[in-house]
């Protein structure tokens, strides 16, 4: 029973010291996203660039599913490709390869957002009116 017991403290005393070590990690990140609001905008031309700049750094479907983007619009009452969301995104095939962004006009849009796992890749960007 002694025996048992060493075993679940010593355990107990290695999870432990590896979540206290866990802390103690520093990023490998020297670039970290600074305080200063004023400077975020510098950093991240400096830090994110383009998936084409990319290529060879990212995951291969990535890389294919931003080579040829579609935009679909949303615009309520006409004008656009779609007048709601959710159309937009049922538009969207499963299994979607491509980067499809979905351009959101102005407005209020009192809808209830789902997009499944089988359609990747897409991306969702709103008019700031």
């Amino acid at each position: 029973m002694t025996g048992k017991n060493i075993g679940k403290i010593e355990v107990g005393a290695i999870i432990s010291t590896i979540l206290l070590l866990a802390r103690l990690v520093v990023s490998q990140n020297p670039a970290e996203i600074p305080a200063d609001k004023s400077r975020v905008n510098a950093w991240f031309n400096a830090n994110v660039k383009p998936a084409s700049a990319r290529v060879g750094t990212i995951d291969p479907a990535l890389a294919q599913a931003e080579a040829e983007p579609k935009v679909i619009k949303v615009v309520q009452g006409g004008g656009g490709d779609f007048d709601t969301i959710t159309k937009a995104i049922e538009s969207v095939p499963t299994g979607n390869t491509k980067r499809v962004i979905i351009s959101i006009g102005p407005g209020a849009y009192r809808e209830k957002i789902k997009i499944e796992r089988t359609k990747p890749f897409i991306t969702l960007i709103g008019d700031p009116k």
